[in-house]
């Protein structure tokens, strides 16, 4: 059995995607192509930034931090402080720690951070293996955890 963090896209466009992980990962939510957790393609989608928030995963330990987006990102509601434009490198400070259950919100979009227990991680399924060797992230993920 293993210990991963799903994320369950609950609001808008893109209502329902999963992404997983399964490892220490850190990953951009976005717009831009190169962030794994990419929100884009849709009117509504302008309202997240490029590059809007870095989720930083190393169990049992979760944090988010704004990277200076337009409208913000949100846990439970509360603004997450993007990392101060004066001192860059005072990222720290503007991490916010996410727990089971919480909501975090970009733009207008609303993902569910769920830690689960997942006994189907390490199995095939149709024959195949879930989780390639060293593969610690999945988009669109197909566990039912």
């Amino acid at each position: 059995m293993i210990t991963a963090v799903r994320l369950l896209v609950l609001t808008g466009p893109h209502k329902n995607r999963r992404f997983c992980f399964c490892g220490p990962t850190r990953c951009e939510i976005g717009r831009d192509l190169e962030c794994f957790v990419q929100l884009s393609g849709k009117e509504r989608d302008r309202l997240i930034s490029r590059h809007h928030c870095q989720l930083d995963i190393n169990l049992p330990l979760i944090q988010v931090r704004d990277l200076g987006s337009i409208n913000g990102t949100y846990i439970n509601g509360k603004k997450v402080e993007p990392v101060p434009k004066a001192n860059p490198t005072n990222k720290m400070n503007s991490r916010i720690v996410i727990t089971n259950g919480d909501l975090l919100t970009v733009g207008g979009t609303t993902l569910r951070v769920n830690v689960v227990n997942c006994p189907h991680a390490d199995n095939e399924m149709d024959g195949k293996s879930i989780w390639k060797a060293g593969e610690t992230a999945k988009k669109d993920c197909p566990l039912q955890c």
